[in-house]
């Protein structure tokens, strides 16, 4: 029997431009890197441009515009637009994206190659105007590949142009300042740094309650209860904001450029600058809103409090409700922190040790630390030497502890426990064989019989 071999003829593929029964339902995308006005300016005419070459064209159907303002084409992640028109193309309401140029779609070759063949698998195809690239095409992907490299080697090229320039104007003293999120100065009518009183009132407050004992997480709490409007208009404070407030050199009118580097052009990705490259300080660069002295005793505070949290084993000091105690009173035997509790039955607060048992009453705790504090009014003459002392050479965290106690102090005994101020200048207290210790922030330290 002879063997015969029958062709059967290919179907022509129906979704091919031209073969198409009904028209292409036909989406535009586009995409502007910057909020500048010529780019912002680019994006409508994209726009425009779109609106009238889908729409003059019989064969086309208008699906939409899909767009991302002010967006780097290098990563994908914020790009809200794109990828609302990647979701509607593998939901089979688009058959054809137009976008300007590859640059426009993506500059990192991964994602250009990667996003076009998974259109590509649902029947949907690319076509780039620049270029004249048509994913659809036997010879699309190669030349993809192709434009793509140099797309992401001009992107590379251009994030390692602006970085150089920005370093060179550092070197120079010219500052790269973006104060959008920055409470309690405006751009001036010059370029440069003018306070904005209102909120500048925000910040010095918020450094006069640190340094009066209020820990970070308070101070928010304070601030979110009263409604206070942070600088992107809503009451909206947390501990971390208050800390970069308290560690920002730019409250002492100073100035220190290249905290932070970009990594990775394509991802964008910024880390602190611990040595890796230059940095660039400047002294007395604009007006400050807190005085130097007064920032440098935060920033002494700040440290003061780290090493207290690590060596009591603390995470935070956050916390205890409205008792200036919470955190500052320890027991001497295990050498753990004191607990404020309320026992089953009773009225008054007890704090106690969880590890040992050791208990004081909360009304003796108050008790003794008003006398505590009452001796030393009472032997202020003992003390007064010393803190004149720190007065003229002590460091700034010294000296505001010297003064605070001088002040405090000339007003005379306490007839009762006054929370303000004993979170202002108590340190730590510890109880052990029948003896409480206190140490004042000012390194004076009394013994009371419990």
């Amino acid at each position: 029997m002879t063997r015969q071999v029958i062709v059967i003829p290919a179907e022509q593929l129906r979704c091919q431009a031209g073969h198409r029964k009904h028209r292409l339902r036909v989406a535009a995308y586009c995409r502007v890197s910057t909020d500048e006005e010529r780019q912002l300016d680019s994006f409508e005419n994209q726009v425009v441009h779109y609106h009238r070459v889908i729409e003059e064209n019989a064969s086309y159907h208008l699906v939409g515009i899909y767009s991302d303002e002010g967006i780097s084409g290098t990563s994908i992640k914020r790009r809200s637009g794109f990828k609302s028109m990647i979701e509607d193309c593998e939901a089979g309401k688009i058959d054809l994206v137009i976008t300007k140029s590859i640059s426009r779609f993506a500059r990192n070759t991964q994602d250009s190659l990667s996003y076009t063949r998974r259109l590509k698998d649902h029947g949907v195809g690319v076509y780039f105007e620049k270029e004249g690239i048509n994913t659809l095409e036997s010879s699309g992907e190669l030349l993809l590949t192709l434009f793509s490299c140099f797309a992401q080697e001009e992107s590379r090229s251009i994030s390692e142009n602006t970085s150089w320039g920005i370093r060179e104007k550092f070197k120079q003293g010219i500052p790269h300042l973006n104060i959008e999120n920055l409470l309690g100065y405006d751009k001036g009518p010059d370029g440069r740094l003018a306070i904005n009183e209102e909120q500048a009132a925000i910040v010095r407050r918020i450094y006069r309650m640190f340094l009066e004992g209020f820990s970070l997480g308070s101070i928010a709490h304070t601030l979110n209860d009263e409604g206070v409007v942070g600088v992107r208009g809503e009451a909206r404070w947390c501990a971390t904001t208050i800390g970069r407030v308290l560690q920002n050199e730019k409250y002492k009118g100073a100035l220190l450029m290249q905290k932070t580097f970009t990594a990775n052009y394509l991802t964008k990705q910024h880390l602190p600058n611990t040595g890796q490259l230059e940095q660039y300080f400047i002294e007395r660069n604009h007006p400050p809103i807190v005085e130097p002295d007064e920032w440098e005793a935060t920033q002494e505070e700040i440290a003061r409090r780290k090493e207290f949290r690590e060596r009591h084993g603390m995470r935070g000091l956050s916390g205890g409700g409205d008792s200036p105690f919470y955190a500052r009173v320890f027991c001497g035997g295990c050498r753990s922190k004191l607990h404020r509790t309320y026992p089953k039955g009773a009225a008054k607060a007890l704090w106690r040790c969880r590890q040992c048992g050791t208990s004081l009453d909360e009304e003796v705790l108050r008790a003794l630390f008003c006398d505590a504090f009452n001796r030393v009014v009472e032997h202020r003459s003992l003390y007064i030497e010393r803190w004149k002392q720190a007065l003229v050479s002590g460091t700034p965290l010294a000296r505001l502890r010297a003064k605070q106690m001088l002040e405090i102090t000339a007003e005379g005994p306490l007839t009762f426990e006054i929370p303000e101020l004993t979170q202002a200048v108590l340190q730590e207290a510890w109880l052990d064989a029948g003896e409480l210790r206190f140490v004042f922030l000012s390194g004076d330290e009394l013994s009371c019989q419990v």
